[in-house]
């Protein structure tokens, strides 16, 4: 009778193991790089370089947050970086033009959103696909930054700009506190708050999801406009780290973004995924990119490892389908166990109750045949 528990104990672990790699595949090649990495060189594990890791993805951080809202709605932006570029140079031209730091945050803010409400009314609304919406507005978006700036960089901003982010916190630059924040405060959107649920619902399915009363149009129209404003909040932290504004930033930021999403375990056809798996993605992608620095990579065969990562991260999705349909064949193995050691169980119990019925009504059949027998004796004497 232990066989079959074993056997549905190791089932059990079997179901669990995707769940583990989905969780945790991010955090394990981080730690397993950074090993390497300190064997390799002394300066990695040095705080410089650590915050250095830190800083240098705060604000693809940013545009990941956003990114996970977007792609757990089962939906896709690929204007990120076209409209984080468009943000900064709209931010720092009302910010020269007017000498306002408060300005250029409201018009940057202003132009995530409209990006935002863009891509969610086009897609949600007309039923245009994701891709395509996204896509054309990063071509639109590019080519508005230049035409703004004419092809030529921002600067002269106000002191008290850089100053602020220049600054620190606990060791910490302001930079990585804003990526932080803003990656708690869609952490709780997503985790505690109806909003949250809905999100999942509609990712997971949206059939079903527009059956139970949630207004998935609105779902999907708020997700970008979320991701507009964390694209933002990424365009701000650049523009704070650089101090000018360039209409040919952040190329490509958005397929980096992706690729931190993915890495970190959110599913890329939606209904699953975190904002601490993201982070985890965007480690992931700033340790490849410093450790390629610290060995002397050349920058062309640095982009040739980071289109590795790109594969890396769609691998590492199918694989954790694959297990996924492992690990359901698994469970389906162990609940046929189960039923079976419960069919044998009762098979056990009716064949003791037939031979309890037979014993029994032999013993019937004797004890009448006896007397039966008595009286026919009895009939017999004189």
């Amino acid at each position: 009778m232990s066989e079959p528990l074993v056997t549905v104990s190791w089932e059990r672990i079997r179901v669990a193991i995707p769940r583990v790699v989905e969780a945790g595949f991010a955090i394990f090649v981080v730690v397993i790089l950074g090993a390497v990495m300190t064997v390799k060189s002394d300066v990695f594990l040095t705080t410089g370089n650590l915050q250095n890791i830190l800083l240098q993805t705060s604000f693809l951080a940013c545009a990941a947050f956003g990114m996970t809202l977007v792609i757990i709605a089962a939906e896709l932006d690929l204007s990120q970086g076209s409209v984080l570029a468009l943000i900064g140079v709209v931010a720092a031209e009302t910010m020269v033009r007017n000498n306002s730091i408060v300005l250029g945050l409201l018009a940057g803010v202003g132009v995530g959103i409209a990006a935002g409400l863009f891509n969610g009314l086009i897609t949600a609304v007309l039923k245009v696909p994701s891709f395509i919406t996204t896509l054309g507005l990063l071509i639109m978006a590019r080519g508005l930054a230049r035409e703004i700036t004419a092809g030529n960089t921002v600067g002269n901003l106000p002191g008290g700009w850089k100053a602020w982010w220049s600054g620190e916190f606990i060791g910490l630059r302001m930079p990585i506190w804003v990526a932080l924040g803003l990656g708690v405060t869609y952490h709780i959107i997503l985790r505690y708050s109806r909003f949250g649920l809905r999100v999942y619902a509609v990712g997971g399915n949206a059939e079903a999801a527009r059956r139970a009363g949630i207004n998935v149009t609105r779902v999907r129209v708020t997700v970008f406009v979320l991701g507009g404003i964390a694209v933002a909040v990424g365009g701000f932290t650049l523009l704070g780290r650089v101090n000018v504004g360039q209409p040919n930033a952040a190329v490509l930021t958005e397929l980096y973004a992706v690729a931190a999403v993915v890495l970190g375990g959110t599913n890329l056809f939606g209904g699953r995924g975190s904002i601490p798996r993201t982070l985890a993605g965007v480690l992931l992608i700033g340790v490849i990119r410093n450790s390629l620095n610290l060995l002397n990579v050349s920058s062309n065969m640095q982009d040739v490892w980071l289109g590795v990562v790109f594969v890396l991260a769609m691998t590492s999705q199918f694989l954790r389908r694959y297990l996924e349909r492992w690990a359901n064949r698994s469970e389906d193995t162990a609940i046929e166990v189960e039923v079976e050691h419960e069919l044998d169980e009762e098979l056990r119990a009716i064949e003791e109750a037939e031979h309890s019925a037979r014993s029994m009504a032999h013993q019937e059949l004797q004890t009448a045949e006896s007397a039966e027998q008595s009286a026919d004796s009895t009939t017999e004497q004189p």
